[in-house]
């Protein structure tokens, strides 16, 4: 019996990946000090709450598109003055799938606002761009350029 000595591989260093999970958590903790908890108005006027159907194909496909349930729905919902406004949160690389992209091009069709974010700077940045009115608790990072930090 001989046994194989493997040559190590060569040590590649690779950055970390965000899933989407706790950056949602982080998001919507965010809303939470912005806008209000989900699912109840805030003083302006704004509802929002998180959809999560991540298991749509799941073990019974068949039950939840028979109650109506679609792939590719926004993770996001916001009501403000009776538009609807949805946000797509993706990790940096992520890309949209076949059935994002359909949904995403009915909602504007229909007239709603959609928009895709990768942290709660972009999610802000949406929200202030749809004018929607937030509480200003959180503040955009500062950005120093190389001369001011030098």
């Amino acid at each position: 019996m001989s046994a194989t000595v493997r040559k190590p591989r060569p040590f590649k260093l690779t950055q970390v990946r965000e899933a989407e999970h706790p950056m949602q958590t982080r998001i919507c903790g965010t809303l939470k000090l912005e806008i209000a908890p989900p699912g109840r108005v805030s003083g302006w006027g704004v509802c929002w709450w998180a959809i999560d159907i991540a298991n749509y194909g799941g073990r019974f496909p068949a039950t939840r598109m028979a109650r109506g349930l679609c792939a590719g729905i926004p993770d996001l919902f916001l009501m403000f003055r009776g538009r609807a406004h949805f946000i797509e949160l993706k990790a940096r690389d992520g890309i949209l799938s076949d059935p994002q992209q359909s949904v995403i091009a009915a909602i504007l069709a229909s007239g709603g606002q959609c928009g895709i974010a990768c942290d709660e700077w972009d999610t802000l940045r949406l929200i202030d761009a749809w004018h929607i009115p937030r509480a200003g608790r959180v503040h955009f990072p500062v950005q120093r350029n190389a001369e001011a930090v030098a």
